[in-house]
């Protein structure tokens, strides 16, 4: 009995690794106490184009390569590219998050009008210069919305203002100053590269489910700075579209990460390719799933969101076009999530830890927990 483990990451509490070992620790303790010997796990933790995403599209197989640069207030990180297998080396993987992540900024430092993509510019920017020619952008948790500006600015785009200087570091703030921009630089680097953008929205870059509207909110901007980083994406989506003859703002898509996808797409020609679903297919977990008895996902809060374009979403859903059950593990639920929702989503159960374990616990010792959650479950399936 083959059973395939693939959870998102619990968000601040489990890594996707952890999950996915949390959860096989679990399924263990119950196959040992039914005397059942023929469960097989295969553990293939999963990401959707956020944070944790570089390390699970490199898996064991990818060589990093780490990258002094900055984080979305300028200030010094370390981040990394990954080079994936195969491919004559020339395919590399790049992480948003772990230059300009959200994560990295205490609440009250989040001020996307202060905030750059510069960080993640600058990762790419080795990768290209190392002969990288082919990029693979994870673009989710960023706290900016620059409609990267800052990334275009680490790979050659030049910025001026009205008196022909040069913004330097843009910032969601800066847009609205741009009246001129020099895309030379940045085509000679980037010719004959080709970009993808893991994407699990389909927001579009401006308008009322736009970048600055729907994702700003969530990185510190309160109304003022809302209707601020609208009228500059406004701006520099004409200014770009003057430049390059490319009007990608309506594109769906083109508002995740603040905007990154746009720019990528704007002044790169990059392709959108769905982040769980296509993360699945380049690690093998759909490959796995198919010759599976059992597929097992979750992740922190499972709710209506979390059937379009999430990893346990997609897990479900892929699972039960190949006849395959389903179950879902998750740290807690929203109350939307009814059995005549998940049945025609491919879930045939979801259990939740805070239905089981004191919220306390569960956050002090989330990996016990889930652990001891699956332990629970299985010893009811195993023993059947």
């Amino acid at each position: 009995m083959e059973i395939v483990i693939a959870p998102d990451k619990f968000k601040d509490t489990l890594t996707a690794a952890e999950a996915a070992g949390a959860i096989a620790d679990g399924i263990d303790r119950a196959a040992r106490r039914a005397g059942r010997t023929d469960v097989r796990l295969i553990l293939k933790p999963m990401a959707d184009g956020g944070e944790g995403s570089l390390g699970i599209l490199a898996g064991d197989e990818g060589e990093y390569h780490p990258v002094e640069t900055f984080d979305a207030l300028m200030r010094p990180v370390q981040s990394a590219y990954a080079v994936l297998p195969g491919n004559s080396g020339k395919y590399a993987a790049v992480e948003a998050a772990s230059a300009v992540g959200l994560y990295r900024l205490d609440r009250e430092e989040r001020n996307p009008l202060r905030t750059t993509s510069y960080g993640v510019g600058k990762v790419m920017r080795e990768a290209i210069e190392a002969g990288c020619t082919e990029l693979i952008a994870a673009v989710g948790g960023t706290a900016t919305s620059d409609c990267g500006a800052g990334m275009l600015a680490a790979l050659g785009c030049r910025f001026l203002d009205g008196q022909n200087r040069l913004i330097d570091y843009p910032a969601g703030g800066d847009l609205i100053r741009f009246d001129a921009i020099d895309t030379a630089p940045l085509y000679h680097l980037t010719q004959g590269c080709r970009f993808k953008v893991l994407c699990d929205v389909d927001n579009p870059l401006t308008g009322p489910k736009g970048a600055a509207a729907v994702f700003a909110p969530q990185k510190g901007a309160d109304a003022a700075a809302v209707a601020l980083l609208e009228a500059g994406a406004e701006h520099f989506a004409a200014k770009a579209a003057a430049a390059t003859g490319h009007d990608c703002r309506a594109v769906a898509g083109s508002g995740a990460a603040g905007g990154i996808a746009w720019a990528l797409k704007t002044f790169c020609g990059a392709d959108f390719i769905p982040g769980a679903a296509s993360i699945a297919a380049l690690t093998g977990t759909d490959a796995a799933i198919r010759k599976a008895a059992l597929a097992v996902t979750g992740e922190g809060r499972f709710d209506s969101q979390s059937l379009h374009g999430k990893v346990a979403g997609h897990i479900a859903s892929f699972a039960h076009a190949h006849g395959i059950p389903t179950i879902v593990l998750c740290g807690s639920r929203g109350e939307d999530m009814t059995a005549d929702i998940l049945a025609p989503a491919g879930i045939s159960a979801l259990f939740a830890l805070t239905d089981r374990v004191p919220r306390h616990e569960a956050f002090t010792r989330p990996a016990e927990s889930l652990a001891r959650l699956t332990a629970e479950v299985f010893g009811y399936l195993l023993a059947e």
